[in-house]
């Protein structure tokens, strides 16, 4: 990296402009040889991270369905653009910072200019939303060798389009789905085959960095299996023989934590791959679900209660519905979307319905927030919020390529909380991942046209 200072914002951001730095890169990252990538690791083994039943002997001498999905690296897109406060005094660094990891960002910055922890105070400042970006602490180590070198205090914030150039993204991946029905509809068996960079041990190496990354990357061999990166592909049915494997996938990207992690595409790979097969046997997608939840109540609760709130007319062609369920710390959602293509071919979200069981609610009003604010944001999601890449750079540079919801976007939304006793579930992120799914499902239902890409329309 390289930077300017000055005495205004703006004249030391046209400073790092005009030095136009070129930097060298070894290999070559760009939208073909991500799709090469993850479909190299898709047709090679993979390592199996979570089984149940025989998968084998529910697959032999039988039909299969099997469908692939794709989704595009996702970035933050926070509001607020990287930044940090750093002044060196008497032997001593201090930092302001907005960051959701403050002792990894304090022994950081202490690494970069060679002193102890001991000898740096960091002030953690509110973060705002940044959804996973300021777990990221390059800034802390940028601005505390800034302070040093200059002997002054520095105040260092990433323009909007560093933020994009530099972003830690949401990795893509790439899913092969395999399914196996019997009589009545029933899902004997279910592979879900996760193509996806190994996001836990990166996301270590991030946040660790050193010796402990070290020895982490010995503790993971190369042919075992990321859990992290396939977070939420166990299906909450009662499906008698299944298995989720994980095809690591080296792509050369930057990866880091990204609002509800790996639910935000694995949801989106089961949930629609459950309303194909739902068409499949000839089954409206509600009543295919609720069959096979086996004993999960709660989850039956929210597709149930979505139904009647939402007006569900069975996904017909013509409706413009689609439904999805997930379950993810502990708490349980239902999403019925009602979208179609707009004049403009673009995606149009009319209506979500929103039914949540996240046990015993403290605050109702922080869980409605949390639900609404996790429903746009996996409507972004969805519609845009990601990026290509061409010659080892994002094509992305700004709020204006990411086709992000506006005010005019936003669908009317209607949440109801499910009165529970049980122990309070997680919220913050629950909302995120079912949301892309309900929609291409309503897709589905308004054109007849199957989406198993995001963004969609994409």
């Amino acid at each position: 990296w390289v930077a300017a200072a000055g005495t205004t914002w703006w004249a030391a951001n046209r400073a790092v402009d005009a030095m136009a730095p070129r930097f060298e890169t070894h290999g070559l990252v760009d939208d073909a040889s991500i799709a090469t990538a993850l479909d190299t690791a898709l047709s090679g083994e993979g390592a199996r991270v979570h089984e149940a039943g025989d998968i084998d002997a529910a697959f032999t001498g039988g039909r299969t369905q099997t469908a692939t999905y794709r989704v595009a690296a996702a970035l933050h897109g926070a509001i607020e653009p990287t930044s940090a406060t750093a002044e060196w005094s008497d032997g001593t660094l201090t930092l302001w910072m907005p960051t959701q990891a403050p002792t990894l960002a304090r022994a950081a910055a202490a690494r970069a200019i060679g002193i102890s922890e001991s000898r740096v105070v960091l002030h953690p400042t509110i973060s705002g939303g940044s959804f996973g970006a300021n777990l990221d602490h390059r800034v802390a180590e940028q601005s505390a060798v800034l302070a040093r070198k200059l002997e002054k205090p520095v105040q260092l914030s990433w323009s909007r389009g560093e933020d994009c150039l530099a972003d830690r993204y949401r990795a893509p991946a790439a899913a092969r789905m395999t399914a196996r029905l019997g009589r009545g509809g029933m899902i004997l068996g279910w592979r879900a085959q996760v193509a996806a960079p190994r996001t836990g041990r990166d996301l270590a190496r991030l946040l660790l960095g050193g010796d402990v990354a070290a020895s982490l990357a010995m503790a993971l061999p190369g042919d075992r299996g990321d859990a992290l990166a396939t977070d939420g592909a166990v299906p909450a049915y009662g499906i008698p023989n299944l298995a989720v494997d994980h095809h690591p996938a080296e792509l050369g990207l930057p990866a880091g934590w990204w609002r509800s992690g790996a639910h935000s595409y694995t949801a989106f790979f089961t949930e629609c791959f459950l309303d194909e097969l739902a068409g499949f046997a000839g089954m409206e997608a509600h009543s295919f679900r609720i069959a096979m939840l086996g004993g999960d109540v709660a989850l039956a609760r929210c597709l149930s209660t979505v139904a009647t709130m939402g007006g569900w007319q069975g996904g017909v062609p013509g409706s413009a519905q689609g439904i999805a369920c997930h379950r993810m710390r502990g708490s349980a959602i239902a999403c019925m979307a009602e979208a179609h293509i707009g004049d403009n071919q673009r995606v149009k979200v009319d209506r979500l319905v929103v039914a949540v069981d996240c046990g015993r609610v403290v605050n109702p009003d922080l869980v409605r927030q949390q639900i609404e604010g996790g429903l746009l944001f996996g409507m972004a999601m969805a519609t845009g919020a990601s990026t290509g890449f061409e010659a080892n750079l994002p094509n992305v540079r700004g709020f204006g390529g990411l086709n992000l919801p506006r005010l005019a976007d936003s669908p009317e939304i209607m949440i109801e909380i499910v009165e529970s006793d049980a122990d309070p579930g997680g919220v913050s992120e629950l909302a995120v991942p079912v949301v892309a799914p309900a929609i291409a499902n309503a897709l589905h239902a308004a054109t007849g046209r199957r989406y198993r890409s995001l963004p969609l329309l994409g």
